[in-house]
């Protein structure tokens, strides 16, 4: 594939600029890894991060599957678009939706990359899951829904760091379901407040943990041995993805890199923290992102995916 000038964003540097205000307030780590690529393929990073982000504000926050179809029938009138190749965009203006930012530059990012419209509309559906949710009963329908709302972004994102897109899908997805699992483990807390438990039923039984012994909080040896199984499935995803790094573009491996490895380090947070996920929210400390950076370096120097 054979990326068309990227001259036409600096056109349009306020809406991507509004977008990357979204990463860099709801995901500092992704911000820290994907500031690296690239002017503008950060820039086509953070316009689909931003549509993401919205769909996830619009059930979390707001609870609306009206912004939900909403935002799937803006999508649809996009496709039509760019299948057409009809796109007009006209600039920003005043007192208008500051969301339009985001579709404008999400159009952008379309164009230029050969973006596919699927997965964005697989993350809808996922998120749609969510404003009627159910506890998934394995791990083959953790997974299911883990591709919905985390493999997608996966394939979002490949066109802009991949000229192999298609040859590395399945790793791809492999590195969104391990970071959504990651997201599982980190929110335990935070989920049951929203009266959501993401841990398969099968998993809970297994470890004789029951859904109130879950919600009391306690970090007992069966709940620390339930946590350890899942995030060394998690673990196994975030190696068997790495994969795909021989087929990223160049400019691209050491960002997408890095952003797996500081993503996986919250599970060693965790750790640290003694299994601390039910008062707070873990983070990856900036000093140890900036190593886990150095980290991703030197992996790819030598060639080693065992990080």
């Amino acid at each position: 594939m054979t990326v068309k000038s990227l001259s036409v964003f600096d056109e349009y540097d306020n809406d991507f600029l509004y977008c990357e205000a979204i990463i860099k307030k709801h995901s500092k780590n992704f911000h820290t890894a994907f500031s690296q690529l690239p002017k503008d393929k950060a820039r086509a990073v953070y316009a689909v991060y931003a549509f993401c982000r919205r769909a996830d504000d619009a059930v979390d926050e707001k609870q609306d599957p009206l912004l939900i179809e909403a935002m799937k029938k803006r999508l649809e009138e996009m496709q039509k678009q760019v299948s057409d190749d009809a796109i007009d965009l006209p600039q920003a203006v005043k007192e208008e939706d500051p969301d339009e930012a985001i579709w404008r530059a999400l159009t952008l990012s379309f164009q230029q990359f050969d973006l596919q419209f699927q997965p964005f509309f697989d993350l809808l559906v996922g998120q749609k899951q969510d404003l009627d949710f159910q506890q998934p009963t394995s791990e083959k329908e953790l997974s299911d829904y883990s591709y919905y709302v985390a493999g997608s972004v996966g394939l979002m994102l490949l066109p802009i760091l991949s000229q192999a897109a298609t040859a590395i899908q399945e790793p791809a997805i492999k590195l969104g379901e391990a970071m959504q699992r990651t997201n599982i483990l980190r929110d335990i807390g935070e989920d049951l407040r929203m009266g959501r438990i993401y841990l398969p039923q099968t998993v809970l039984a297994q470890f004789n943990l029951s859904r109130e012994a879950l919600a009391s909080g306690n970090q007992n040896q069966q709940f620390i041995e339930m946590w350890e199984h899942e995030a060394q499935l998690a673990e196994t995803l975030y190696q068997e993805s790495f994969v795909m790094m021989p087929q990223i573009d160049e400019d691209c491996r050491e960002a997408l890199l890095a952003a797996a490895l500081i993503y996986r380090e919250i599970l060693t947070v965790i750790r640290k923290n003694n299994y601390q996920v039910f008062a707070e929210k873990t983070a990856v400390p900036k000093q140890r992102k900036i190593q886990l950076l150095f980290t991703a370096k030197k992996m790819l120097r030598q060639e080693r995916w065992e990080g």
